[in-house]
């Protein structure tokens, strides 16, 4: 079932904003945690008048994935990753990090077709105008996401352009007011023109590892939504099953917040740990090689000259630092992650495709936390 069309997640929004009878902290950024003892116990944010401490019992981190580290993605601009940051400065674990999925149809914009419209008959066409998806999969356009993305990325390799043919799909506007409003805004209209559809990053099955309540393992400290890995996902999450994760994840994760509140003196000193920043001018130019190297298709000389990269790009602690100086220090360093992550996984699994490594391994996780970078064999929801 749909609400609006094509607009479940923004129903879902506007009945959760509905619930919220004020939102104090509304454009504040988290710049770091503050620590007491080994407990998570409140953060440093950065909000219009300049930094500002706020402790708390227990702190839950509901700061989504890090789509914005891509060239192309249906992730909000505030989608850098943040919350995995700052959980694993404290000492949270980062996990699977490398599995990040790419959703085939998005505008150039990164403005997203739903699949959905690919249920009622669209069809992919290269730039040729030839039909081929069938060539790739006997499901054609309905196969999994994961191979209707690589098959989208090498078409467009090879012929120059990729292209949705919605003109087939019957009551177009009133099925996919989403899609539509979209594609107008670019000056095209489905119902006459081919759309330009590239892949996108989508969503990030990887992230802090955590419990079947949320929590992380630090004191005080949960997570929920795309900011954690629950394990529910696997490698290749399903269409809306994120929904589902939020809404169920989410109740679990602040009943057991609440559960764990700390008393946190007011009185007493607390360590506040240096926030990690870089130069927002680097952002440019990481995103382009992250397109190149942690794409739809990865291999392994592509993914160690990308580490050169990023490893020569200069990370700092600081005591405060600006949204952008953050944002940008977070980026950086999940480039650095994702991308050891890749070269770790010899194998291809779920939205990770190695193309020196095309065949499926022995199932393990990967693990980051503070310097090392280790693989799990063993599978559990811890």
């Amino acid at each position: 079932r749909h609400l609006g069309g094509d607009r479940s997640g923004l129903w879902l929004l506007r009945g959760l904003l509905a619930r919220l009878n004020r939102l104090p902290l509304q454009g504040y950024t988290a710049l770091s945690f503050l620590l007491a003892g080994d407990r998570v116990a409140g953060a440093l944010l950065l909000g219009p008048e300049g930094p500002v401490e706020v402790r708390a019992g227990a702190v839950l981190l509901a700061t989504g994935g890090f789509g914005s580290l891509f060239p192309v993605s249906t992730a909000p601009s505030g989608a850098t990753g943040d919350g995995m940051v700052l959980a694993w400065r404290a000492g949270a674990i980062l996990r699977d990090l490398e599995f990040v999925q790419f959703h085939p149809t998005a505008l150039p914009n990164g403005a997203l077709v739903s699949e959905a419209v690919r249920g009622e008959g669209a069809v992919l066409l290269n730039a040729f105008g030839e039909r081929f998806m069938p060539r790739y999969a006997e499901r054609g356009e309905l196969a999994p996401r994961d191979v209707v993305a690589r098959a989208v990325f090498w078409e467009r390799e090879q012929t120059g352009g990729t292209y949705l043919d919605l003109r087939v799909v019957e009551h177009l506007e009133e099925r996919f007011p989403t899609v539509v409003a979209s594609a107008r805004a670019l000056g095209l209209d489905p119902t006459k023109d081919l759309l330009p559809v590239v892949p996108a990053a989508h969503y990030v099955m990887g992230g802090i590892r955590t419990d079947a309540f949320g929590f992380t393992g630090l004191p005080g400290l949960y997570a929920a939504g795309e900011v954690a890995s629950t394990g529910l996902h696997g490698a290749n999450r399903l269409a809306s099953n994120s929904l589902l994760e939020g809404l169920v994840m989410g109740k679990r994760a602040a009943l057991a917040a609440l559960q764990d509140l700390g008393e946190v003196s007011f009185a007493r000193r607390l360590q506040r740990l240096p926030v990690l920043a870089a130069s927002p001018s680097i952002v440019p130019a990481l995103r382009q090689r992250v397109g190149e190297a942690l794409g739809v298709v990865r291999e392994g000389t592509r993914l160690r000259a990308f580490l050169a990269f990023v490893k020569e790009l200069p990370l700092q602690e600081k005591p405060w630092a600006s949204r952008e100086e953050a944002e940008a220090g977070s980026l950086l360093l999940l480039a650095r992650l994702v991308a050891q992550g890749a070269l770790l996984r010899e194998e291809s699994r779920g939205a990770h495709f190695r193309e020196d490594f095309p065949q499926e391994g022995e199932p393990f996780h990967t693990e980051v936390r503070g310097s090392t970078f280790c693989r799990h064999s063993h599978f559990d929801s811890n």
